[in-house]
């Protein structure tokens, strides 16, 4: 009798172990017909970690489509395990940190005093250290005043360590979307400050792409030689074709 009730747990344990398996497969592999979910989760292994607000993302993607959220977030750590470099984790956030607000400032010391004023500057940009993908608008809004005329625009600050799959992604698609009707909403021009490589506070490349001519939340490099600025030199505003130059 006794061997027959280990045999039936042993049975049941086998089941459930396959039950598990099958689903967290099935979990896995549905994550590839999902590009959104599939591009947060190729960054987090890039980037060597997974940060809370990625955590939030995939938890919240995974919820829609009716994926296990556990088995994804296990394997994606298990791909970072065996990806990531001796980098610690904290050193990571507070590099790509200090550098997105290193970046900021590098773009607002590049607008002259004598024309250009900061009316907004977002505050709430990060959470718990890590960048937020709530803010509902780009990071600063300035105010151009030249002769008898005063314009508004508003410009979005996107600092990278590197090109990642031929071009840069400078947001979420939720990200985009609300840039896009924050510019309709307002009626105000938004750019997309973008340095690459380098640090925040002396970018290796600078970019200022007007949100108007993107198509989504990724641009390529071979789209972003279009928009590519001297570091050099500071900005002006054109307010005949409305260009951030």
């Amino acid at each position: 009798m006794a061997g027959i009730i280990l045999m039936t747990i042993g049975i049941l344990i086998f089941l459930v172990g396959l039950f598990i398996y099958a689903k967290t497969f099935k979990s896995i592999e549905r994550v590839k017909n999902n590009k959104e979910l599939e591009k947060i989760i190729e960054m987090a292994i890039v980037d060597g970690v997974l940060t809370n607000n990625e955590r939030s993302v995939i938890k919240r993607l995974t919820e829609e489509k009716g994926l296990d959220y556990d088995s994804i977030i296990k394997d994606t750590e298990n791909q970072i395990s065996n990806f990531k470099t001796d980098t610690v984790e904290t050193e990571i956030i507070d590099f790509n940190k200090k550098n997105g607000d290193d970046f900021e400032k590098y773009i607002v010391q590049k607008f002259d005093k004598k024309y250009f004023n900061v009316k907004e500057w977002a505050g709430d940009k990060y959470v718990n250290g890590i960048y937020a993908k709530t803010t509902p608008q780009p990071d600063i809004l300035f105010e151009f005043k030249f002769k008898n005329q005063t314009v508004e625009f508003s410009v979005e600050c996107k600092w990278r360590n590197k090109f990642y799959m031929k071009g840069i992604e400078f947001a979420s698609s939720e990200q985009f979307k609300r840039y896009q009707d924050f510019e309709k909403n307002r009626n105000i021009p938004v750019f997309i400050a973008i340095g690459v490589g380098g640090k925040g506070k002396k970018p290796e490349h600078l970019y200022i792409v007007p949100l108007k001519s993107i198509e989504s939340n990724f641009i390529s490099t071979e789209k972003l030689k279009d928009y590519e600025k001297k570091g050099d030199r500071d900005f002006f505003f054109d307010l005949k074709t409305k260009e951030l130059k």
